[in-house]
């Protein structure tokens, strides 16, 4: 991985990385908090998602009724 990140198109790409995933992330902790209430990789897994469905099924709920007069 560290090859690839060495190539210009590897730093790139990577750069891109901090405007795509990380505003996520950042939104979910904002609006939920960091604690995760459940343990092991599966259940963090499912509780993420989870909670990224939650913030996003929200904005498009907010979109749409902004629109409406």
């Amino acid at each position: 991985m560290a090859a690839r990140l060495a190539t210009p198109a590897g730093r790139s790409l990577y750069k891109r990385r901090s405007a795509l995933v990380e505003p996520g992330f950042a939104q979910l902790f904002q609006r939920f908090g960091r604690e995760l209430h459940l343990r092991g990789h599966d259940a963090v897994d499912t509780e993420i998602k989870l909670l990224g469905t939650v913030h996003y099924m929200n904005k498009i709920f907010r979109l749409k009724t902004k629109d409406r007069p």
